[in-house]
């Protein structure tokens, strides 16, 4: 058993409990409590008073074991006491029984000496242990000072400790009688964690700063939620790193919250097409009529915010409002993407086609609702934007 094990099966048999016994020693609780975890080594004078106040050997709670079961536990006062009594019975035996008293000191010598010798090899494995456990402690305390010294060492010579961080929406934007606003997550990725490292997320917002717990992932990373920004508003971001109570703070960025940054722009028709979206009806009979589109092929051009990353762009053709199944649906591909300017925000192009050889004369219509493009733009985190647009007849 470990010297932390010790002292805390030693205590709870004396019916203790840590502030008690660290009262009595004269130590804090979070110093006991760190000796019986094993976190920290008390000094030899703490380690007398704790086997005093326990009832127990210094060398019982290192865990040295004596030689010999039968071995005599020796102490240094009761040793100085057996060396007073040693020399009072030499001066008596040598008054009395003058060179009989030479034979008894001879004896009692060696008695002496016999047991000091097996009491001086009890301390000596007594501090080899004690050694041991300082150079594993010390070990583990050198890895990790280094670790934290590292992290430490970038701060102050401006090197960042963060790999990469982002801020998601966790929800769609709401709107209510005091604004517009997002629930959303920040994601951090640091370059090194040491273990047991914990992060908090600071917000500030003018003169308010909100603190949140992060969650360590399996990939390395931590995500703060139940964030919430609301447009118009800037937001200062940095994280707080905390490793073996050391707490390293580092900035991340700030967010100047706007609509630009709650959703995709829909542009219908890139810079340079001349693609025209309208239709024509032709009556067929006495009431039916077939409605043909003026142009086939559509394009589309989505301008995202920072965060956003396109997955999907879809446009139905309806024919009758909203009501059943769209009359047609065309999945476009993306033809490129750019960003411009120093803007963040990212365009990108998508294209595709309604021709099929089925429908060449036109799709039935029944001339009550005002035929329009729906067009679904969707996000990777499954998010989906929705935007109309009516054509008219040529």
């Amino acid at each position: 058993m470990t010297l932390g094990q010790n002292i805390q099966t030693a205590r709870k048999a004396k019916g203790m409990s840590q502030e008690t016994l660290a009262e009595k020693i004269g130590v804090s609780r979070q110093a006991l409590g760190k000796w019986e975890k094993d976190t920290a080594l008390p000094g030899l004078d703490n380690l007398q008073a704790l086997a005093a106040e326990l009832g127990t050997g210094v060398d019982a709670l290192l865990g040295a074991q004596a030689e010999s079961p039968a071995a005599p536990a020796v102490t240094l006062d009761a040793l100085r006491d057996l060396l007073a009594a040693r020399d009072a019975e030499e001066k008596r035996r040598r008054r009395l029984w003058g060179g009989a008293a030479g034979a008894a000191f001879l004896v009692l010598a060696g008695l002496l000496a016999g047991t000091a010798l097996q009491y001086e090899r009890q301390i000596n494995a007594l501090n080899q242990n004690y050694a041991a456990i300082q150079s594993s402690y010390a070990a583990q305390q050198a890895d990790l000072s280094a670790q934290i010294s590292e992290l430490q060492d970038a701060v102050r010579m401006g090197e960042t400790t963060v790999l990469d961080w982002r801020w998601l929406p966790a929800d769609k934007l709401h709107r209510d009688a005091a604004g517009s606003w997002m629930p959303v997550q920040v994601q951090v990725t640091p370059r090194t964690a040491a273990a047991g490292t914990t992060a908090r997320l600071a917000v500030r917002c003018g003169d308010d700063t909100r603190l949140y717990e992060m969650t360590a992932a399996p990939d390395g990373s931590f995500a703060a939620q139940g964030i919430v920004f609301t447009v118009g508003s800037t937001y200062d971001l940095s994280v707080q790193w905390t490793a073996d109570s050391m707490t390293t703070s580092e900035g991340l960025g700030t967010v100047d919250f706007n609509d630009e940054m709650t959703e995709p722009t829909i542009v219908w028709g890139a810079a340079g097409s001349s693609l025209d979206f309208g239709y024509s009806v032709r009556r067929v009979g006495n009431k039916q009529y077939r409605l043909t589109l003026t142009c086939y092929p559509v394009e589309v051009q989505v301008d995202a915010p920072p965060w956003m990353q396109i997955a999907q762009v879809e446009i139905d053709l309806r024919l009758n409002g909203d009501a059943g199944e769209p009359t047609a649906t065309a999945v476009l591909d993306c033809e490129g993407e750019y960003s411009y300017g120093n803007s963040s925000r990212t365009e990108s192009v998508w294209n595709g086609t309604f021709y099929d050889d089925a429908v060449i004369n036109g799709w039935e219509y029944d001339g009550d609702a005002a035929p329009k493009y729906v067009v679904r733009v969707t996000d990777t985190n499954g998010g989906v934007w929705t935007e109309e647009m009516p054509l008219t007849e040529k």
